[in-house]
This record gives C-alpha cells, structure tokens and sequence, in this order.
C-alpha cells in the first residue's frame, strides 16, 4: 500500500479541522439527559431550555462562555441532534433593564450563516418579560447578547479622525453588524515612519466580500480604500468606495458614528495600525464570516490568512500592543458588539475659527421589526435600530436642524478658544422615555 507524503497528511487535517472552531482554552462541556421526568434545564439563571413532548430520552452536551457583562454563548457539542426545543430568556433574572433588550443570535453549524445550508429554523417572540426561542434544531452556538435600547451617532467628516480611529455599522440584533478602521494615509505613508497626523480624509480599511462578474465571492476581501485594484475584475458595491461616501451616505441610515479606542495611543501605535492592514492587503488575505469564528485562522504554507472585520480590526490593533476586546482569540465566538461597547465616540476635534463645523448627527433607537429569513438575518424578527431626528442641542454654540430621520449640526466658530457642545439624545422604547448626551469638545484655532 502506497503511503502519502507527510505534507499531504498535514493539509488534509488542517482542511477537516477547518470546518470547526478551535478554541485557545478548549471548552469543557457539560451533559444533561432530558427524560418525561426532567423535560427542563435551567442553563443559567434566566436561560432555561425544555424539550417538547419528551416521550424518549435525550442527551444534550452544551458549554458556556461568558465573553462580558454584556453577552453569553451557548455552544452545543456538533450542533445536537436534538429537535423540537424551547429557550425562555427571562429579562428580570438576565438582568436587562428596561431601556435594554435581549438579542439572540444563532450561528448555525459547519460555519455556515444560510438557514437553507442548515436545516435549522428558528423563531423568536418576545414581550416585556420574557424572549421566547423555538428551535426545530439546535444551532452550532447561540449568542445572547444586553443591548441599549438608544445608542447615538456623530458622523464627523474624515478630517476631524486619528489614524486608527474605529467604523461600525449596525444590522439587525447587532449581528450581522461590520466593522472597519479609518486610516487617512495610503500605502506609501503607512509604510514610513514620517508625516504623523497625516490625514487624507477619505482612506480606510475593512474585510468584506466583494463579487466578480460571475457570480463567485472574491475572497480575497481585505480591502483598503481608495485602493489600486484592477478595477476590471471588480463589480463595485458601491460607486465609490471612500469614507464619505460609504460610511456618511450609502451606511448613514445604520452608522454609529466613528468610534476611539478607549485607551491612549501613539503616533508610532496609530501608524503601526494603518501598516498591519496594508501589508494584510498585499499578502491577499481572506475574508470569511463562518469558519473563522474567533475573527481570525493562521492558513499554514501561506501569507493568506483568514479574517472577518472584527478579526481584522483586532490583529491591527494587536499589531501594535492594544487590543480592543482583552483575550478575544480565546472566545469561542468574536463579534462587532463586544468591540463597540469598549470603543468611545469621539469626544474632541479641532477647527480653525471662521470654518465651518458641520456632520449629521442622529439617535439610533431599538424597533422590534420584520427582516425576513435570509442568508444574513435568520430570525423573521429582530431588533432593528431605526436612525431618528430625536436630538437637541444644550446650552451649546450652533444651529440643529431636523431632516427627517436625522439632524444636521452646523456652527461657524468666530474666535480661538475651546469649546463644548452638549447633544441630548431621546425617544420613546416600548412606550418609556430613554435618553443618552453627549459632549463634543472643538478647539478652535487662530488662523496663522
């Protein structure tokens, strides 16, 4: 019998292992038997699962992970054959606080997103009290996630950002949500240790899937923009592809706003950012939103390795010693939503007196919508966070005005000098007031 070389071996485990999540920490499962004695299983307190018509019994072998205060995953051993099965999140004992809600979203098994791929069909209700969960299947890992029922969005121009700052965009239940970072220096710039605080205003990097002319993915999906691709292989999703007109108009309705890493940075950490994704770019990386499921694969005998957007933000970040999300190659799951929630918004830009300062400025408000079954969005409902007008200014320099599902701020600074402008955000979230400020501080220089 032949035998094949070692080489081949190795790729051929690599391959099979590749269509699972391997965790630094492995994960330690626990096992329940579901029997007509025992139909139910508290998982935690708040998170209880139970078996319909429980004539036979079942065994179930889950773990848990607790990535933050903020969010919980349920991972199930091989996606469970089990069928037939009820979650009830109680929101009292889960902690969510009435201008919260409770997000639930499956990633279904073999690192597929399509229900279709699946098998699996799921569907969510939910009132004041309690979310309820049907599961004709069990997912490969369920993640429950705390959110604010308003969040708020100042789409600041490209040229009031730092190098590295942070781009989020929201989908429904956060996931799938996207995130990019902001450079506003080109390649031959990230590439130098010269002219810090550069700023383009319209370059930034993100990992997402672009199509060809037929109908594959081109994975090849870290993308920095504007970019020298050979434009004729591409079909553009958008016409152009820069932060204004991506970010501030075609993702307006669903931007947060650019975002800041809470922590301090240097110009030599900032720059160290914007090289990691060039040099990214150039070994032709892959995108993924499946099989990389902490964010990022290490592919052996190549430079292509594997990112979805958060994992690429997190490797750029790692490159230059500051991580966002603190030992997040060791969560069985990385989303968008973890990242956010330790990001800051932009708390001051600068401006020289007599130009104007103007960007849109919006409330994001939670709506409990109708999106379907899709690829994307497998819940047929889903909480949506809808762009509002529901600002206004306090005690504060300038002029706001409404445009329909948004404001637009504007003030002409006359003199040098530092100054606050306070924005309230507000709205009604299931018939109760919520409200959010924040302080923008703008140092307004002299004129030389």
């Amino acid at each position: 019998m032949r035998r094949l070389p070692f080489f081949i071996i190795l790729i051929v485990v690599f391959l099979i292992s590749s269509c699972f999540r391997l965790p630094s920490t492995p994960l330690r499962y626990l096992r329940f038997t579901f029997s007509p004695r025992e139909p139910f299983l508290e998982i935690v307190p708040g998170v209880k699962l139970s078996l319909k018509d429980t004539e036979k019994t079942g065994t179930l072998a889950y773990a848990v992970q607790r990535p933050s205060g903020d969010s919980l995953l349920l991972i199930f051993e091989d996606g469970s054959p089990l069928s037939g099965m009820i979650m009830e999140l109680s929101h009292e004992l889960l902690g969510a606080g009435v201008s919260q809600v409770l997000m639930v979203q499956p990633l279904l098994r073999d690192g597929t997103f399509s229900p279709a791929d699946s098998g699996c069909e799921i569907a969510v209700s939910r009132d004041a009290l309690e979310t309820v969960v049907r599961f004709t299947q069990l997912p490969y890992c369920l993640l429950i996630s705390w959110a604010d029922a308003l969040y708020f969005a100042q789409h600041l121009p490209g040229k009031y950002l730092l190098e590295g700052d942070l781009l989020y965009h929201i989908g429904p239940n956060w996931l799938p949500s996207h995130s990019g970072i902001y450079l506003g220096v080109d390649r031959e710039t990230a590439m130098s240790n010269e002219n810090y605080g550069s700023n383009d205003g319209v370059t930034f990097a993100d990992s997402y899937p672009y199509q060809t002319h037929g109908f594959n993915l081109i994975e090849e999906g870290v993308f920095v923009f504007p970019n020298d691709l050979d434009g004729s292989r591409y079909v553009n999703l958008f016409n152009y592809d820069t932060y204004a007109s991506r970010w501030l108009k075609y993702w307006a309705p669903a931007f947060t706003g650019p975002r800041r890493y809470a922590g301090e940075l240097t110009d030599e950490q900032r720059r160290k950012i914007s090289r990691y994704l060039y040099r990214t770019a150039d070994n032709g990386a892959l995108w993924s939103v499946g099989l990389a499921w902490s964010g990022y694969r290490d592919l052996p005998f190549t430079k292509r390795d594997l990112y979805s957007c958060v994992g690429i933000v997190e490797k750029a970040y790692e490159s230059a010693g500051a991580n966002i999300v603190p030992f997040w190659d060791d969560w069985f799951y990385l989303n968008s939503f973890e990242e956010f929630c330790r990001t800051i918004a932009i708390p001051s830009i600068s401006e020289y007196e007599g130009n104007t300062v103007e960007f849109r400025v919006n409330a994001l408000l939670a709506d409990w919508q109708y999106v379907g079954s899709t690829a994307w969005y497998v819940p047929e409902f889903a909480w949506v966070w809808r762009s509002t007008a529901g600002v206004e200014l306090v005690d504060s320099p300038g002029t706001l005005i409404a445009k329909g599902d948004h404001c637009i701020y504007s003030w002409t600074p006359p003199r040098a000098g530092v100054y606050e402008v306070t924005f309230r955000f507000h709205g009604l979230f299931e018939g109760q007031p919520v409200e959010k400020s924040h302080t923008l501080e703008i140092n307004v220089l002299q004129k030389r």
